[in-house]
């Protein structure tokens, strides 16, 4: 066991992973005013947008035009969630330098959520390695249903172990681990933990937790014991999974904000610029 990290880094994830499941059209002015009160509260890196077929999220079929619009600050770190190759070839063209990548840990929710198997999912990022190789994208993976599958039930850590191996080989510089349903525990949490940083240095993991069932803070100290120092958020709790029945919105970044000023742990963050972020896309969300 870690003592609590002295500084912690939150990536903001309102914008793609919050919006995405809001089925009401946000227009795009809203969002990149939206991402752009984010920048003025200064969080370390935003997920600003998914290049995905707007067949499959419409509300983000506007990725071009809101990455074109937003006023990006030096010191932040500017995201985008590539799905395939065109998603990174769009990425590239809109100017990242960051980009996204996401497995499932489960079978049945890989296909009801990417419509492809683990395999298929890693063969993808396989084609797209050469090309942020080439550009020297940072490459952020996202794990999902690491500790529970809404179709497949638990989620066992020999099947978490391997994926991370095969993303850490394409160059994947840090996972994320998501709690897709919202139902995990600090038991769970450790267990995983445990098992992963036997293996893997801590400072290359970060923690998404959603708040289904008010224990994603819970989760977070038990990230911040093992000296877990980054952590996945939304502004307002905004979004969860569309295709994870039954989950919630994310934690909200205001509570991970004040559980850090709690422990005297530094964000960097302005908590007054983020709940105006929070409060502006409120207005647009069902």
């Amino acid at each position: 066991m870690n003592p609590f990290p002295t500084t912690v880094r939150i990536v903001e994830v309102g914008p793609r992973d919050g919006l995405q499941s809001i089925s009401s059209r946000i227009p795009t002015d809203a969002k990149i005013k939206y991402i752009n009160l984010l920048s003025e509260a200064m969080l370390p890196e935003i997920e600003v947008t998914s290049f995905v077929s707007p067949k499959w999220i419409p509300q983000l079929s506007d990725a071009m035009d809101v990455s074109a619009g937003i006023i990006k600050h030096k010191n932040i770190r500017y995201t985008a969630l590539v799905p395939n190759i065109a998603g990174l070839t769009n990425a590239l063209e809109s100017g990242y330098d960051s980009v996204a990548v996401f497995i499932a840990a489960s079978e049945t929710f890989s296909q009801k959520n990417t419509n492809c198997s683990i395999p298929d999912s890693l063969e993808r990022m396989k084609i797209m390695q050469p090309k942020w190789a080439e550009h020297f994208i940072h490459v952020r993976g996202y794990i999902s249903t690491v500790w529970e599958c809404p179709y497949e039930g638990k989620t066992h850590a020999e099947k978490v172990l391997p994926i991370i191996d095969s993303l850490f080989e394409l160059g994947v510089r840090e996972i994320s681990l998501g709690d897709t349903l919202g139902k995990t525990h600090p038991g769970n949490v450790k267990s995983l933990l445990d098992a992963i940083l036997k293996r893997w240095p801590v400072n290359q993991f970060a923690l998404h937790f959603h708040d289904t069932y008010n224990l994603a803070l819970k989760n977070v100290e038990v990230g911040l014991e093992y000296g877990i120092s980054t952590f996945d958020s939304s502004a307002g709790g905004v979004g969860g999974c569309p295709y994870a029945p039954g989950s919630a919105g994310n934690i909200r970044t205001e509570n991970i904000l004040d559980l850090c000023n709690k422990f005297n742990i530094q964000t960097g963050i302005n908590k007054n610029n983020l709940i105006k972020a929070a409060s502006h896309i409120q207005q647009y969300i069902d």
